[in-house]
């Protein structure tokens, strides 16, 4: 008798779940909006636990979908709750710009209990404390700051061909890499000396610290998979299944080299005009207002933001120069002009080096890679989660459906969908640079573009990342060539247990000596 009482309880226990997932799954069906057909349970999520796609580019699908193609938002549900895909232009500007104040947070959240590092850095702060960070930290990212930096991203550059130079030796020397470790090690010196002033030696040293215990925080295992998707698209969970955004070894590495690194330039007094220096800024406010709350007193918000600043910068900047040196190894002819462009600049500066002015005055190189960055957008989604206003009435949609947004509604921005589809670009899965000459950049959809975000929220870093993106293939194709081999995928596949876009496979290049440059040189004189 108590086993079938038993029986009989967990079958109404289930029941009630499953009624409740019914439920919720009819939201949108109530409220007039299209939407996708969710799945018993697990709403629309099921690539994810598949491992057949990462939901980031699952929400690229759900825009894609023939059935929605005339529609301005698309119904979703992760798990049991109702989000919304936004496809209609007009609608992402309002999300991006025109309501920003309504869209000022992420959907994505970090432990605040468990997780400070994850919690209290750029990315994934909220408002208003989001303004106040965002406000401290602008000053590392103007114009006249990157210029300072400049000459230290040049040292790196110069490592880098050196690196490049002891792979192979001899003229036409070629040599089988995988592109896209190269340039993670190039982008992580980089990001080390501009940003903390320490040489991280990751081209000279396989095994350097800042690289192997970078590469963990965007690993795609199984483990990190669940953390991701937790953050981003569960993140009421977090707390409760004890969620971390970066890895344990990495959280104690980033934590040891900062405070090292803050401790010595308290003590000497050495301003290099980078992020270190406004983070002792900080915390010299507070010491000088120890009554007041001041935000270098949260725990491990000095050290959140250099990490997030240290893992988006290696990542962002090496993805687009691994990404951008496979499609012009496919395409000879167009590494042949950028060759021509970068070896002439190189003729025309006369010192070995080029100026910061000069650099950013190459017109194909901003046009390719613009172009990277359209079909490889390192984050393919972008996600806002709606707060109304209080005593004003909540956002409608209006004209294209009855119906007004609820607080806390996800709504996801489908970044690599947008910038592949033919409504806006002929020939969307093409690499042509000419997209981006001066003549047709007019002609672009503002929205349909948007690698780094577009708004207040925007990336914050986006300058230093297309600099050292720049620099890193100039330095790469200035003495070098590249070519597919037989290792080289000859299919994108794209890795679906991270958030971020990376190929499945290694991304294999020959590397070919070719010292164009020299030869020109030699016989211009």
């Amino acid at each position: 008798m108590a086993l079938t009482e038993g029986l009989f309880l967990i079958v109404g226990a289930l029941s009630a779940i499953y009624l409740w997932f019914q439920r919720s799954h009819s939201y949108w069906q109530r409220k007039g909006i299209p939407y996708i057909q969710p799945t018993p349970i697990i709403g629309n999520t099921s690539p994810v636990f598949t491992q057949k796609n990462s939901f980031g580019l699952h929400i690229s699908e759900v825009y894609n979908d023939p059935k929605m193609q005339d529609e301005a938002v698309v119904g979703i549900y992760v798990l049991n709750k109702p989000a919304l895909v936004i496809r209609e232009p007009e609608l992402i500007k309002s999300v991006m710009i025109k309501d920003f104040q309504r869209f000022s947070n992420r959907y994505a959240r970090c432990d605040p209990h468990g997780d400070a590092l994850g919690n209290n850095n750029l990315f994934f702060v909220r408002n208003p404390q989001w303004k106040e960070i965002r406000s401290k930290l602008t000053p590392v990212f103007t114009s006249g700051k990157l210029k300072q930096m400049y000459p230290l991203m040049q040292e790196i550059a110069d490592d880098l061909e050196a690196h490049l130079a002891q792979q192979k030796t001899g003229q036409d020397a070629s040599n089988i890499v995988e592109i896209k470790d190269t340039c993670s090690r190039f982008s992580t010196d980089s990001i080390a000396t501009i940003a903390f002033g320490v040489r991280a030696n990751s081209l000279t040293n396989p095994d350097a610290e800042f690289r192997t215990e970078g590469r963990k925080v965007l690993e795609g295992t199984v483990s990190r998979s669940k953390d991701f998707f937790t953050v981003f698209f569960l993140p009421k969970l977090v707390s409760l299944l004890r969620i971390k955004f970066f890895t344990k070894e990495y959280s104690n590495f980033i934590r040891k080299t900062i405070g090292h690194v803050i401790s010595e330039r308290e003590r000497t007094g050495t301003m290099r005009n980078d992020l270190i220096d406004v983070l002792v800024g900080l915390r010299k406010e507070a010491a000088q207002q120890p009554n007041k709350p001041h935000l270098a007193n949260i725990p491990d918000f000095l050290v959140a933001q250099a990490g997030v600043f240290f893992t988006a910068g290696f990542e962002t900047s090496s993805s687009t120069m691994a990404f951008g040196l496979l499609e012009l190894a496919k395409q000879p002819e167009l590494q042949d002009r950028l060759r021509r462009e970068i070896n002439n600049a190189f003729l025309e500066e006369g010192s070995g080096k080029l100026s910061y002015e000069k650099i950013n005055s190459l017109e194909y190189l901003s046009m390719v890679v613009d172009e990277v960055l359209r079909l490889y957008p390192v984050l393919p989604f972008l996600d806002r989660e709606y707060q109304g206003i209080k005593g004003q009435p909540d956002l409608s949609l209006k004209p294209h459906y009855d119906f007004q947004l609820e607080n806390g509604t996800p709504v996801f921005i489908p970044i690599y969908g947008l910038q592949r589809d033919p409504k806006y670009w002929p020939n969307p899965n093409v690499f042509d640079p000419e997209r981006f000459s001066p003549e047709n950049r007019k002609t672009i959809e503002a929205m349909a573009y948007q690698p780094f975000g577009l708004g207040p929220h925007n990336c914050i870093g986006s300058r230093i990342g297309l600099l050292q993106t720049k620099l890193g293939l100039v330095h790469i194709l200035k003495n070098h060539y590249v070519r597919c081999c037989s290792q080289t995928p000859k299919d994108i596949t794209f890795d679906p247990k991270t958030f971020v876009l990376q190929l499945k496979s290694g991304m294999f290049l020959e590397i070919v000596n070719d010292r164009f440059y020299d030869d020109r040189a030699a016989q211009a004189l």
